[in-house]
Order: C-alpha cells, then sequence, then structure tokens
C-alpha cells in the first residue's frame, strides 16, 4: 500500500551496488509497487555496464558529476542539471568520466520486481565481480547484460 512521508536527507537504507553507494529514498512498497526512487554515489571511473530492460523504465537526474553515456550505440555526455531518460528495450549504461564521486537519483518504474533485484545485487560480495552470475542475475529479472563497446 502507498503511503505518504517526508524523509529527512540522511535517512533511508543504504546498499552496496557493485562498488557503487545507493541509497533507497521511495521503496516500492511505500509507493505501492508503481516506482522505485534511489540515490546512487558512484566512484570516478566506475559505472555501469550496458544492459537492457525488458520490464522498467528509468528516469536518472545527474545531481553531481560528468557521465559518460552509453545509449542505443552512440556515446554522449551528461552532467550536473542533466538528465537520462532510459526506456525499456533501449541499450544504455554510464560511467563516471569525474575526477570526483559523481551522484544521481533514479527513478524507475514500475518498482516491484527492480527493488528485489536491486537488492540482490547488493549482495554480490565486494571485489570484481564473476560477470557471469551478475548476468545471470540480470536475467533472472528481465535485463540483458551486453558486451562492453
Amino acid at each position: 500500500m502507498a503511503s505518504a512521508f517526508v524523509m529527512p536527507a540522511d535517512q533511508g537504507r543504504v546498499l552496496n551496488q557493485l562498488g557503487h553507494t545507493a541509497r533507497e529514498i521511495v521503496t516500492s512498497d511505500q509507493a505501492g509497487g508503481a516506482y522505485y526512487v534511489f540515490e546512487v554515489t558512484s566512484p570516478p571511473g566506475l559505472g555501469i555496464p550496458p544492459h537492457v530492460h525488458s520490464r522498467e523504465d528509468e528516469v536518472i537526474y545527474v545531481v553531481v558529476g560528468e557521465l559518460e553515456v552509453f545509449l542505443d550505440g552512440k556515446v554522449s555526455r551528461a552532467g550536473a542539471g542533466g538528465t537520462l531518460n532510459f526506456v525499456r528495450g533501449t541499450a544504455h549504461g554510464f560511467r563516471n568520466t569525474g575526477s570526483a564521486p559523481g551522484r544521481t537519483v533514479w527513478f524507475v518504474t514500475p518498482g516491484a520486481s527492480f527493488q528485489t533485484f536491486f537488492r540482490k545485487l547488493a549482495e554480490v560480495p565486494p571485489g570484481p565481480p564473476d560477470m557471469a552470475k551478475i548476468a545471470a542475475l540480470f536475467a533472472e529479472f528481465g535485463m540483458q547484460v551486453l558486451a562492453p563497446g
């Protein structure tokens, strides 16, 4: 069931996402499954590999940083104040090309399945990930990891 609330800036569950730090802002449970909102801090040089969603749409707002964005085979840049709109079925990913940590806020809809995926991804141990296991986890939730490049 959806619930209305005000969340202080330092609240929300924190998750380690393959070297990124994520903080849940509005869980899918709080939004009645309609969406999931979280903030991600990405160290310099780190990114999200190119992948495709079959179930969700994502909007990512760049709060701080400089990103190299991969979108359907094209590369572009997005800085603070930029917005990335990734609709399902679109190949996308990004990398923080800045010299400082980047910070983004993500809105994913629908949220229920993605929240479950995101929390399972946080269970991957720190260090270089086993990409075969990561790809299998993505596939379990209707996503396909693509080869870099």
